[in-house]
C-alpha cells in the first residue's frame, strides 16, 4: 500500500532542507533588489545569463522565481540525500556570497 503524498509531504517539510530553502528564496529576493538598485547608480549586471533580461524586473524575478519553485518541487518530491543536501548548501552559499558582494558594491558606488 502506498504511503498517502500528505505525509510524505509533511514528512519533508520537518528536514532541515527547508531552512536552506527558505534562505535561499530571501537570498534571491534580496539579490534582484541590491542588483536594480547597482544599476540605478549606474553598475551594471556581470551575469551574463542574467544580463539580455536585466532590462525588465519582471524578467528577472519570474526567472528566479520559476528556477525556486522547481527547487522547492525537488525537495517536496525527492528523500533527503547527503548530494541534495551539499547541493542546497551550496547554492544557499554562493547566493550568500553575491548577496555580500551587491553589498559591498553598493557601499562603494
Amino acid at each position: 500500500m502506498a504511503i498517502p503524498a500528505v505525509i510524505t509531504i509533511r514528512r519533508t517539510f520537518d528536514d532541515q532542507r527547508w531552512s536552506l530553502y527558505l534562505g535561499l528564496v530571501v537570498l534571491n529576493v534580496i539579490d534582484v533588489i541590491t542588483t536594480f538598485l547597482i544599476i540605478g547608480r549606474g553598475g551594471v549586471e556581470g551575469n551574463p545569463f542574467v544580463k539580455p533580461l536585466i532590462d525588465g524586473a519582471w524578467q528577472v524575478s519570474l526567472l528566479k522565481a520559476a528556477v525556486l519553485i522547481i527547487i522547492g518541487l525537488l525537495l517536496m518530491r525527492c528523500e533527503q540525500s547527503r548530494i541534495s543536501n551539499i547541493a542546497l548548501t551550496g547554492a544557499t552559499g554562493w547566493y550568500l556570497a553575491v548577496v555580500v558582494w551587491n553589498l559591498l558594491v553598493l557601499a562603494v558606488i
